[in-house]
């Protein structure tokens, strides 16, 4: 059986923490062997777990010359290239004429509605428009990203790719007996994310400790520092970025997690919150599938109502207890091992299509 070439658009250096990176890590390591040859590239050291891997390829990226190196392997004669991006490579390989593509299916994998691009730079902006309208096939990480990446291209979005969690590394504590309740946060600290608004609720709530993990963009961490100081608040620890070998147990040595973006797919955090056993607290805005309204914790449509089921939470033991259990529950339906197959099944039905 000839094996089918894919090619994932992503880095998977072991200390890249970008969510598309550790879901291109994950989807590479599951492939059928036998049915797939998958290439991702790395540029200074690759996840150890995919070095050996007969069906792997490892493809470094490092130094001058990047846009030249990506645009020949774009011309290698893939079945399927995936995770397509934003870069230049990718916009010459798609203004080629598809004669000089050969066969290659081209798949634009969204996991985050367009909206999300706020305010980009010229030249990302121009790469952006010169490409999404381009590729061949289009998915979505949910149903609602799914129909915002149709509206966009004004192409049929086929498939939903839903991330994962690996319900092994990620997995509750025995027991939650924190001397202190903590509330986490994990994310870029960017205003988008909303890491003000969880020091705001550090203020409404100063016997509860408010833990926010992540690395800072642009001084973001400056002005959170300043809101902290001016508040006087002592209830809130700015932790700074993490590794993702670390996170499994920063998860387990919390009770609650918030995440108070508007503007998220599938947010890969509230899965890893809830294999461990937390119960989560998102807007419901993006309509993510990750939390269950009133079963692993809450969807909101304020702040004041986040603040209000925040209250009942941190007020209520038997609350979070079984909202947590319900939440590792729903965690397995999303395990790498059981959604993987829906990547492959889709990746076998795009590489059987014309382009």
């Amino acid at each position: 059986m000839k094996k089918i070439r894919l090619l994932l658009m992503r880095s998977v250096d072991i200390d890249n923490v970008n969510a598309q990176s550790l879901t291109a890590r994950e989807i590479a390591l599951r492939l059928d062997p036998q049915r797939f040859e998958v290439s991702v590239w790395y540029e200074h050291e690759p996840d150890p777990r995919l070095r050996g891997r007969a069906n792997v390829r490892l493809l470094f990226l490092r130094g001058r010359g990047k846009t030249l190196r990506v645009f020949r392997e774009l011309l290698s004669g893939y079945d399927v290239i995936a995770y397509l991006d934003y870069s230049p490579a990718s916009y010459l390989y798609l203004h080629l004429p598809r004669a000089l593509r050969g066969k290659a299916r081209t798949v634009l994998q969204a996991e985050a509605p367009v909206a999300q691009m706020t305010n980009p730079p010229w030249m990302l902006r121009c790469l952006y428009r010169g490409i999404i309208p381009r590729c061949d096939f289009y998915t979505g990480v949910t149903e609602f990203v799914r129909r915002d990446v149709s509206a966009a291209s004004g192409r049929t979005a086929q498939y939903v790719f839903p991330l994962g969690v690996d319900c092994r590394s990620f997995s509750p504590p025995p027991s939650r007996s924190n001397p202190v309740l903590t509330v986490l946060f994990v994310a870029t600290l960017i205003e988008r994310k909303g890491p003000q608004l969880v020091v705001e609720a550090a203020a409404r709530f100063p016997g509860t400790r408010f833990r926010l993990v992540g690395k800072a963009r642009d001084g973001y961490d400056q002005v959170l520092h300043r809101k902290i100081t001016e508040m006087g608040l002592t209830n809130v620890i700015l932790d700074g970025p993490r590794s993702q070998q670390e996170l499994p147990g920063i998860m387990r040595e919390s009770d609650i997690f918030l995440l108070p973006s508007r503007l998220e797919g599938l947010p890969k955090v509230t899965l890893e919150a809830a294999a461990s056993g937390l119960p989560c607290i998102v807007f419901r805005d993006y309509e993510t599938p990750s939390v269950v309204d009133g079963v692993t914790g809450f969807q909101v449509t304020t702040m004041e109502e986040m603040m209000q089921r925040l209250g009942e939470m941190i007020g209520n033991a038997e609350l979070r207890g079984a909202m947590g259990e319900a939440a590792r529950q729903h965690a397995q339906k999303f395990d790498w091992d059981v959604v993987y197959r829906v990547w492959e099944d889709a990746y076998l039905k795009i590489a059987g299509s014309a382009p």
